[in-house]
């Protein structure tokens, strides 16, 4: 029995020593065209969200931005909402149970083109011990959905 759960720690170390090796680079600091201004609405968060996100959300958009530009794009707002951290108790009514604490978060993103004003939003379920700040592809999916608004 001893071996068994030994060999499940020793595997799910191996598996997030693995999974963190795998990190992209950070956001180049002088892309073509501009980066459009990315401003984080701390404001509207509904409540004390960990710099992390801000920080990881920031450095997506940038990298995301670099490899598909929309020079049309003048400004990215972005806030959180809806947030829980499992791991310090908090319960979400709306979320199912799960064996993993988790993050549950909810981007919210508002796109500012010259003509236009999109609004995304989505939500997460992370699991903590995946989160890996900086280069975390969590939200890439909504990024890129709203990078390519016309």
């Amino acid at each position: 029995m001893k071996n068994r759960i030994l060999t499940f720690f020793v595997l799910s170390f191996t598996l997030l020593f693995i999974v963190n090796c795998n990190q992209t680079a950070l956001a180049p600091n002088n892309p073509t065209p501009p980066y459009p201004k990315i401003i984080y609405d701390k404001t509207l968060d509904t409540s004390i969200i960990p710099t992390d996100f801000s920080k990881t959300l920031d450095n997506r958009i940038k990298i995301l931005f670099n490899q598909n530009p929309n020079p049309k794009i003048q400004a990215i707002h972005y806030h959180f909402t809806h947030f829980y951290n499992e791991s310090q108790g908090d319960r979400s009514p709306s979320i199912s149970f799960s064996a993993y604490p988790r993050y549950l978060i909810q981007l919210n993103l508002k796109v500012i083109t010259q003509n236009t004003t999109s609004f995304y939003k989505q939500n997460y379920e992370i699991p903590i011990a995946l989160f890996n700040p900086m280069y975390d592809q969590h939200f890439d999916s909504l990024i890129s959905k709203a990078l390519k608004t016309p």
